[in-house]
Order: C-alpha cells, then sequence, then structure tokens
C-alpha cells in the first residue's frame, strides 16, 4: 500500500509486510552495508526498475523487430 503525504510532497510512505522487513533486518544486520531499511528498499528498488525497464525494451525492440 502506498500513502502520499501530501499532494506536492516528493516523498511517500510504503507499507510492507513485517515479515519482509525482519528479513531486510536481518541482512542489514549480518552484512552491515545499509545504514538502514530504507535506504536498502530505495537500492532494491532502484535495481528493480532498472531490470524491468530492460525488459521492457528487449520486448519493444522484439515487436519492431
Amino acid at each position: 500500500m502506498i500513502h502520499q503525504l501530501t499532494e506536492k510532497s516528493k516523498w511517500t510512505s510504503v507499507s510492507f509486510p513485517r515479515e519482509i522487513v525482519d528479513a531486510v533486518e536481518k541482512l542489514i544486520e549480518e552484512l552491515k552495508y545499509w545504514p538502514s531499511i530504507s535506504s536498502f528498499c530505495r537500492e532494491a528498488v532502484l535495481e528493480k526498475i532498472r531490470k524491468e525497464k530492460k525488459v521492457l525494451k528487449e520486448l519493444r525492440e522484439a515487436e519492431a523487430g
């Protein structure tokens, strides 16, 4: 679920199931790479966006083919 904080805000709040947050916390604790859950999630989402954009590009190229 995504909550818009304000109409003009650049930031939103996103909710995750506790099980996912617990898994992220455990990774952060063990790897000591990310400073926060937010930074981990931001990095994960950006990585997923890049991957899916690549898939879309490939699909469009194949359709134009």
